[in-house]
């Protein structure tokens, strides 16, 4: 419980600290910045070497997939009906194509189902949702404020991203090197990741509600609150039969808000830095309704 207070705590100290004139207006740049040079590498190393798969939870990896390639269309179209710049549609594609599914979804879920839920809501998690922000997520976020289709531009950004480096070294490196002090460093460091994220996320949220892109906010809340996880359940339940806990917990941990992270990395590449704020911030509001619904509904 005090972990969650914490966070709490630091996104209102965000946002009360950038009231002070002398506070810079840049400060959650920085902050950003930090984040995706030490902690996301310190996460992506400690993580991504000890995955080990297996097809007996292919679902629960398969289904973070299914809603980020289901993303890019919506966003897609969703774009060509109200006419949203490219910058919002990656912004959308970045933050809602991906959920919050380790900050918010595993206390739920260890919650409500018990902590025999969370070893099939991290199949979502690191295969899922973090390794596709470390491949495609980032790939979206460069190609989008590239300007236009530059293989070597894009390709150069790319592979001067750190969570990208340290991604590729991480499918290299045997899991035997990031042991011991290594691996507790590392892992210290990938815990400052959440909180000095919250902090940013204060200092970028605005209590006046007309200051919000209303229409690109709801286009983009509402499928990741609502059309993801219907995909899902249809997927598993009505068209697959499927019946059991791992699969309660698949949908449910597509139904959760926004991903911080790569709502930071949107922003950091000036994919329309408001609705980037906007998204995991009040999406962590807005899912308490809608999670239970998900809920009722799986019961």
């Amino acid at each position: 419980m005090a972990y969650p207070i914490l966070l709490v705590s630091l996104f209102i100290l965000g946002w009360i600290v950038k009231q002070f004139s002398f506070t810079p207006k840049t400060l959650y740049k920085k902050i950003n910045k930090f984040i995706i040079y030490l902690p996301l590498p310190a996460i992506t190393l400690t993580k991504i070497p000890f995955l080990e798969l297996s097809s007996s939870v292919v679902f629960p990896i398969a289904s973070a997939w299914i809603i980020f390639f289901c993303c890019i269309a919506f966003a897609i179209i969703m774009g060509k009906i109200f006419n949203f710049s490219k910058a919002t549609m990656a912004c959308i594609i970045l933050s809602c194509g991906l959920g919050n599914t380790s900050f918010v979804g595993f206390p739920i879920l260890e919650h409500f189902y018990g902590k025999e839920s969370i070893q099939y809501a991290i199949f979502v998690d690191q295969p899922g949702s973090f390794l596709i922000m470390s491949t495609l997520g980032i790939l979206v976020a460069v190609y989008a404020s590239s300007g236009n289709f530059s293989f070597k531009v894009i390709a150069d950004r790319l592979f001067k991203f750190p969570p990208f480096i340290c991604f590729i070294i991480s499918l290299i490196i045997p899991k035997t090197w990031i042991t011991g002090t290594l691996f507790d460093v590392l892992h210290y460091i990938g815990m400052l990741m959440v909180p000095l994220a919250m902090l940013s996320l204060g200092m970028q949220f605005h209590l006046k509600l007309k200051s919000v892109e209303w229409k690109p906010f709801v286009v983009a809340i509402s499928y990741k609150l609502l059309i993801a996880p219907l995909i899902i359940y249809v997927l598993l339940f009505i068209v697959l039969k499927k019946q059991g806990l791992m699969y309660d917990v698949t949908v449910l941990e597509c139904a959760m808000p926004p991903m911080i992270t790569s709502s930071i990395i949107a922003s950091e590449y000036g994919l329309n830095e408001e609705l980037a704020g906007n998204l995991p911030t009040l999406g962590i509001l807005l899912c308490i309704p809608t999670l239970a619904f998900w809920l009722i509904l799986l019961q």
